[in-house]
């Protein structure tokens, strides 16, 4: 689904709900951006999982009983698969179970941050929780958690899972983390990350480019695999970004 950010105020970034389209987001203004997933998903697409396997599996999900009455874009949110919901025992759609765990990681970084009393969630929690011992374990410092940020010469707006400070250089580094059922990292994974660190470094007027990790968390084991990005790997997907976003604004928002 495509999202668009009212970025007139950098200081507050604002989800527009209503606008669903480009051709909505040109007519409320200049300063509507689409987010950093919305042009990697509108720009790229796959061969086989976009023309094979997603239609072949929302044409099986729609013809089953259970799915009668369903729109298409609730149809669409199964065929990235479902998760048993450990409170529950219910099957539940993949980002409902990846929102839950991210806002865990929030609630848990903040409330290990500022040293305050924090409502415990035994079911998502325990996914969430590797990721703060790791911070703890490296004595690395949060910065913010679902930091926006946007940029007017890039046009996009992003949304990063945790900013943290480096323990040994002092330097400000990103991390980004994806429930999948097995360790897996993708291309995509580096372009978010990578651009969101140029636009942090942009915006600050840094002297270095500010390092990307991304942390797969094993919704089987709970277990958190990290990989930390090689600069030039950075500055190749920062790149390939800035082609994306071009090639998105002369086909989408015209």
């Amino acid at each position: 689904m495509a999202h668009f950010y009212d970025c007139s105020n950098p200081k507050s970034l604002e989800l527009k709900q209503e606008i669903t389209t480009p051709s909505k987001a040109i007519k409320a203004g200049k300063r509507i951006y689409p987010s950093v997933t919305t042009i990697i998903g509108s720009t790229i697409k796959d061969p086989f999982l976009d023309s094979v396997w997603k239609p072949r599996n929302m044409v099986e999900f729609a013809r089953m009983e259970d799915h009668w009455g369903k729109d298409w874009k609730q149809i669409e949110q199964l065929c990235y698969g479902e998760r048993e919901c450990p409170e529950s025992g219910k099957m539940i759609p993949s980002s409902e179970f990846g929102t839950r765990v991210h806002n865990c990681a929030e609630k848990l970084l903040q409330a290990n941050h500022q040293g305050v009393y924090y409502e415990e969630d035994e079911y998502y929690d325990p996914y969430a929780q590797p990721f703060i011992d790791w911070v703890n374990e490296k004595g690395h410092k949060l910065v913010a958690t679902e930091y926006m940020i946007s940029d007017n010469l890039i046009k996009t707006c992003g949304s990063i899972d945790a900013v943290l400070r480096h323990q040994d250089t002092n330097e400000l580094f990103l991390a980004d983390y994806k429930c999948r059922k097995r360790k897996q990292f993708y291309d995509k994974d580096l372009w978010q990350l990578a651009i969101e660190s140029e636009m942090i470094r942009r915006k600050g007027k840094l002297k270095y480019l500010p390092q990307c990790v991304s942390i797969c968390i094993d919704i089987n084991t709970k277990k958190h695999h990290h990989k930390l990005w090689s600069e030039q790997q950075v500055k190749e997907a920062i790149q390939i970004f800035k082609w994306l976003s071009k090639l998105y604004w002369k086909l989408r928002m015209k």
